[in-house]
């Protein structure tokens, strides 16, 4: 098991918020709630813009500290199992 639980919950992180925006994006994009995110003049790169960055941020934060405290308690488990056994 790697040391490196931060470079973990980054990497894991990034991938599960890349992942819920673009779910998002895309799903409100073909909503189009109030026609906020095109019309006949075409997308509105903006509000989509402002949408993924407003979903990618938080998720981001909270996935990267899930994970990498998860991956960190799962080292310490192992770490103790492993002194109890000498």
């Amino acid at each position: 098991m790697r040391y490196n639980f931060c470079s973990f919950g980054l990497l894991i992180g990034a991938l599960v918020s890349v992942l819920v925006t673009l779910i998002i994006v895309v799903w409100e994009w073909l909503e189009n709630p109030g026609g906020s995110f095109h019309d006949q003049n075409g997308t509105n790169w903006n509000f989509v813009f402002d949408t993924a960055s407003s979903w990618f941020v938080p998720t981001f934060l909270y996935a990267a500290l899930i994970v990498a405290v998860l991956y960190l308690l799962l080292y310490a488990i192992q770490w103790i199992k492993q002194v109890r056994q000498k």
